[in-house]
């Protein structure tokens, strides 16, 4: 038994299936498919029928002026036009193609006056009709009547072997007393070729709907194969929607659906990736944040143990401590400006800026630590350079570039800054002579909380997120950074970034 809500949800499925079923590219595919064959088929039929009829006219036509010229050669011959009721042969023949063709010849002689008429109804009468007279002039001409599918046709009766033989007179003369005997009216009907013509039409039309049911199946079947493909990867996208098995896609056919598989694949590939990394930095984050925490915890235990702990003892634990939750304070602070700089770029303060000075400032402030550890810091610049940026982030990240240079370098070493431009970027290139990095870790030392050499890093006081967050920096400014680097001979990372910043659309 269905609930109220039970029938209103299948009502509401329905309709989305009937509205998805119009909305579909198969069935679209299969009405354009049977547009254009139904189109095609009527066009053709169409055309055919009226090619057909027209041709069968054009014969009806000719075959009876030849019959006509034929006549009109006998009548000639035999002074028909004189004499018509001595010419019983031509009599007999007018009848009879008369009868042949179901229609009536009427002969007039040069007055116009009617000598044969094949009904026997205007005998004896004369004609004043324009063609009748116009055909006198030796003008052939022709009366269409398509509602009665007739054609009448009068032609001039003339001699001519004396037309040869006087080719200097000219047809418009043509009078009573010329060349012009009289005129042979004939009419007959088409009404036979238009009935062939329709008995083709309907044949074609039989024809036609057998080859467009053919078109509509094989519409039906190009449209399942045109869309079978995509509901294959809407298939495993809803699977990998649904938390399902992550299988790779392999669909062969059609050059564009190969190109879609092999950018789901990808994406599956970049997807797993990404999954890798986040799984790795919550566990890296968990262990950066625990292991301060763990440290606390074992040097405030040791103190509330000894009860009559010296004051040395105290103060040495104590300072320990606080240096731990320095390193805690430190680790988020990152985090912190990670997040920020992980938001879209509407978030950037971009200004004017003479990068010459602004390297001058982060060495500055980088100096003393520099000094403290025996190393030289060294600025070189080809030229003044004004760029959009956006200054505080920009220091952050070289400060982040310098201050690696300085902590992983050997005693005595040196820190290489250059600064140079060309028409649409700036180049900021940072040279160490220190430890330098190990080729298969260049492929990952921009990753969060990644070290080469996590022992030292946190002796250095290393959070492995200055790399990380340079970066980001680099790509909210449209910028490039790249790293070369050989083992226990230095480092240098190059950055490139726009002279002018163009904001994200």
């Amino acid at each position: 038994m269905f609930t109220p809500n039970g029938v209103s949800d299948t009502t509401s499925i329905t309709k989305t299936r009937i509205k998805n079923f119009f909305r579909s590219m198969r069935l679209r595919v299969f009405l354009i498919v049977a547009a254009v064959s139904c189109g095609i088929g009527c066009i053709v039929c169409i055309i055919s029928f009226i090619a057909s009829k027209n041709l069968a006219i054009e014969s009806r036509k000719s075959q009876v002026i030849d019959y006509a010229d034929k006549l009109i050669t006998k009548m000639v011959s035999n002074v028909y036009t004189a004499s018509p009721t001595q010419s019983t042969d031509i009599n007999k023949e007018l009848e009879l193609v008369s009868s042949l063709y179901d229609g009536r010849i009427i002969v007039t002689n040069s007055r116009l006056t009617v000598i044969y008429d094949s009904y026997h109804f205007e005998e004896g009468k004369t004609i004043v009709s324009s063609e009748a007279i116009g055909a006198l002039k030796g003008n052939s001409n022709e009366y269409r009547d398509k509602r009665e599918n007739r054609i009448e046709m009068c032609l001039p009766i003339r001699d001519i072997s004396m037309l040869s033989n006087s080719p200097a007179q000219s047809a418009s003369n043509y009078s009573v007393n010329s060349l012009v005997q009289g005129v042979l009216i004939i009419s007959f009907s088409t009404q036979d070729c238009v009935a062939s013509s329709v008995r083709l039409r309907n044949i074609q039309l039989f024809s036609g709907g057998i080859l467009s049911l053919i078109v509509l199946l094989l519409g039906i079947f190009a449209a399942k194969g045109i869309t079978r493909p995509l509901l294959k990867i809407n298939q495993s996208l809803n699977n990998t929607y649904d938390g399902g098995p992550e299988e790779e896609m392999h669909i062969s056919g059609f050059s564009e659906m190969d190109d879609i598989s092999d950018s789901y694949n990808k994406m599956l590939g970049r997807m797993a990736s990404i999954e890798e990394s986040r799984q790795e930095f919550v566990s890296n984050v968990s262990h950066e944040l625990k292991t301060p925490l763990t440290s606390m915890k074992v040097l405030s235990d040791s103190l509330i143990e000894q009860q009559d702990a010296p004051v040395e003892l105290y103060r040495e634990f104590m300072t320990d401590i606080n240096a731990e939750v320095d390193r805690e304070n430190k680790i988020i602070n990152d985090l912190l400006a990670l997040v920020k700089l992980d938001r879209k770029s509407g978030d950037m303060h971009i200004a004017s800026v003479n990068i010459n000075e602004l390297l001058d400032l982060v060495i500055r402030r980088i100096k003393p630590i520099a000094q403290a550890a025996n190393v030289e810091i060294i600025f070189e610049s080809y030229r003044e350079i004004l760029a959009e940026v956006d200054e505080v982030k920009l220091t952050l990240a070289i400060t982040n570039l310098v201050e690696n240079g300085i902590k992983y370098n050997k005693e005595g070493g040196s820190v290489t800054i250059s600064l140079n431009s060309d028409h649409k970027f700036f180049m900021i290139t940072v040279s160490d002579t220190g430890i330098g990095i190990p080729k298969a870790a260049l492929e990952r030392i921009f990753d969060r909380f990644y070290r080469v050499d996590k022992m030292r890093s946190r002796q250095t006081g290393g959070t492995g997120l200055g790399l990380a967050i340079t970066r980001s920096v680099v790509k909210m400014h449209h910028g490039s950074i790249k790293v070369e680097s050989t083992e226990g001979e230095g480092s240098t990372f190059t950055i490139k970034i726009p002279l002018s910043y163009i904001p994200e659309v």
